[in-house]
């Protein structure tokens, strides 16, 4: 990989702060200009009730699935400080790489995790095929996509959708960001969800957007990837796989 392929380009980074650290980290040793604008706020959810209720009965699921790392962060922190500990019994699946690694960080074991990182790679596991009868927990945040809930229901599993965090819109200033584009110093977007593009997208405003039809957009997926086609602009760079290096590999 060309080490210089990057040199001196601004990437704008949109994931949450607490989440960005490895992407700014392989920016930076690529010579490039990372430019943090987090587009989405996590919150912990208004009210604990589903995730105490879940975390009170983990023995009883055949599964538990984790959606992303901040499931992993608020779920796991939240059995630390009700003094609980992981039974023996339920099977952990992750979504993907980073999720998978979040878990193994909490000392727990993770026995599934797609060769797609996705959903859609998640359900093409034979293990969650023949779910019959199985009780399964997600755990999620609210706005999240129905796929899991949905076909694995229809598979005659029983689910419990569990909700672990909140999405919100930050209230971060756009303009220093929008004289940085003007100055022609912003060559390419990341965006890892479709709510961050969403949110990205609302938050840059018309300048922003009108800037964003001749920048490079960089999508972690394919369903990433539809939300920016949704709103008219041009088709993003998808990244190989769903993970920071894929990202990295799309930019280069």
């Amino acid at each position: 990989m060309n080490s210089t392929a990057l040199q001196g380009k601004g990437i704008v980074v949109t994931r949450p702060r607490a989440q960005a650290d490895e992407m700014l980290t392989l920016l930076q040793a690529q010579g490039a200009r990372p430019i943090l604008f987090p587009a989405v706020q996590i919150e912990a959810p208004e009210n604990w009730q589903s995730l105490d209720d879940a975390l009170h009965q983990l023995v009883a699921y055949d599964w538990v699935i984790f959606s992303s790392r901040n499931a992993v962060a608020f779920a796991l922190s939240r059995l630390q400080s009700r003094n609980l500990s992981w039974p023996t019994g339920p099977r952990i699946a992750a979504v993907g790489r980073e999720t998978a690694k979040a878990l193994r960080e909490f000392g727990l074991q993770v026995d599934l995790v797609p060769r797609r990182f996705s959903s859609e790679g998640l359900l093409e596991s034979p293990e969650l095929v023949a779910v019959q009868g199985q009780r399964i927990a997600l755990f999620a945040g609210d706005q999240g996509r129905e796929l899991l809930e949905k076909t694995l229901g229809e598979r005659g599993a029983v689910i419990d959708k569990v909700l672990c965090y909140r999405r919100g819109l930050p209230g971060a200033n756009p303009t220093p960001l929008l004289h940085a584009w003007a100055r022609g110093e912003l060559d390419a977007v990341t965006v890892t969800s479709p709510e961050i593009f969403n949110n990205f997208y609302q938050m840059v405003g018309g300048l922003g957007q009108r800037w964003l039809k001749n920048t490079p957009i960089i999508a972690i997926s394919p369903l990433t990837a539809a939300a920016v086609s949704t709103v008219g602009l041009p088709a993003p760079w998808i990244a190989p796989e769903a993970s920071v290096a894929g990202m990295l590999a799309a930019l280069m």
